[in-house]
């Protein structure tokens, strides 16, 4: 049985420092494990150290460990993000025996860069993706359970309104050949709505994308996880690590799952994994001339579309709600701690945590917190490996929320 739980995860409700409605997700799954833990102590790691700075965001973690005497330690990586000190992790594994489970998103972009690494003190991976036989953990010796993508149904709900929106994308635009196909559609006569970076409507927050998902007679799905040049400044942790072959790759989307979780109609870009969400061939289409000709009979046919729904949303409740499947997780998660003999960090790893922390040093320094600014130095000296497109994306970003934050002050 598990107990004596510390999660190091990301609490949309109460962060401070990005957009909330990036950490649903994470929302879920933490609401999940103290549901069904006893002795659960969670602490958002993010505003932990923009709070306390490098050398207090470790003494906070590991005073907590101690006094709450944690056997099991779950830590919930956001994408693209590169906050932990490796050597620190290994050090709190080692002197408190403890049990880590690591949780991460978008292991098909983010594995090789990032994952693979913090991984390797891990004893168990619950991955945020479908990846066939969990092959890419295996092959590095690693136990591994995938939790798809899990939410709170409470979340996506249905709102029982008249559908006036033909067709609507909610996403990033700007991704692989989105736009192409958008457009394409609007030259073809599809009155189609989008919303997100890149749209013509812009970022709406998640109670306005219910309403979009409900008022939609068609939502689109797009499955590329290609690398985005469109730096976005709604988060503190999004810019471009991966590299330009990432175009290639394609991944089963929670979108997908978030419509079907509010009874409402989806079609999908075919791809890996899709189908071990939903084996429906009703609703995934391969290119745009298929997308095209499957928007047309479904506009037509809206009686199929409520059939198809109605079916794929007690699949959704049933196999990807966050409680739902951590009960089937959780016993697989036996007390074991294994000793770490070899650390194996190569200069890509070393390259993107040392730029990452940038992103810390200009926050501190913009708002005048200069002891926990020079905390940074000693990481960048100790390293010098660095990824100057990365720092200077962490210092526009910084200087543009200064200059918000003065302006703001000022009215």
């Amino acid at each position: 049985m598990i107990n004596n739980t510390l999660i190091l995860t990301r609490i949309s409700y109460k962060n401070h420092n990005s957009r909330p409605e990036t950490c649903s997700v994470w929302d879920a799954y933490t609401n999940a494990l103290d549901t069904l833990i006893e002795n659960v102590y969670t602490i958002d790691y993010y505003d932990l150290y923009f709070k306390h700075g490098h050398i207090g965001f470790k003494n906070e973690i590991e005073r907590s460990i101690q006094d709450n005497k944690i056997q099991y330690l779950f830590i919930c990586y956001m994408a693209e993000d590169y906050t932990f000190d490796l050597n620190f992790l290994v050090y709190l594994k080692h002197k408190y025996q403890l049990c880590i489970i690591n949780t991460s998103q978008d292991p098909e972009t983010f594995f090789e860069p990032r994952d693979r690494y913090y991984n390797q003190i891990a004893d168990y991976i619950l991955p945020f993706a479908i990846l066939p036989n969990n092959c890419i953990y295996a092959n590095y010796n690693l136990a591994s359970i995938t939790l798809y993508s899990i939410y709170n149904k409470d979340m996506f709900y249905d709102e029982k309104i008249p559908k006036t929106i033909d067709v609507s994308f909610i996403g990033n635009v700007n991704k692989a050949n989105r736009r192409e196909i958008i457009d394409f559609l609007k030259n073809k006569g599809i009155k189609i709505e989008t919303y997100g970076s890149g749209s013509k409507n812009g970022f709406i927050n998640h109670t306005k994308m219910m309403n979009i998902i409900n008022s939609s007679k068609i939502n689109l799905n797009f499955t590329e996880s290609a690398l985005s040049q469109h730096f976005d400044f709604n988060t503190n942790t999004n810019f471009p690590i991966g590299t330009h072959i990432n175009s290639r790759i394609q991944q089963a989307k929670g979108r997908l799952i978030e419509i079907y979780l509010t009874n409402s109609f989806c079609l999908s870009q075919d791809g890996p994994g899709t189908r071990q969400l939903f084996n429906n061939e009703n609703i995934v289409f391969k290119d745009k001339y298929d997308l095209l000709k499957k928007i047309n009979y479904y506009l037509a046919n809206q009686e199929e579309t409520i059939k198809i729904t109605t079916d794929l949303q007690q699949l959704a409740i049933k196999k990807f709600d966050a409680i739902n499947r951590l009960k089937t997780v959780l016993p697989q998660l036996k007390y074991k701690s294994k000793y770490i003999n070899i650390l194996y960090v190569d200069k890509e790893f070393i390259t993107n945590y040392t730029s990452y922390h940038f992103l810390f040093f200009f926050n501190f320094l913009f708002k005048l917190k200069l002891k926990l600014a020079l905390q940074e130095v000693p990481i960048f000296l100790k390293y010098r490996y660095f990824n100057f497109n990365t720092i200077y994306s962490h210092l526009k970003m910084q200087s543009i929320y200064a200059y918000k934050r003065v302006r703001n002050m000022q009215k």
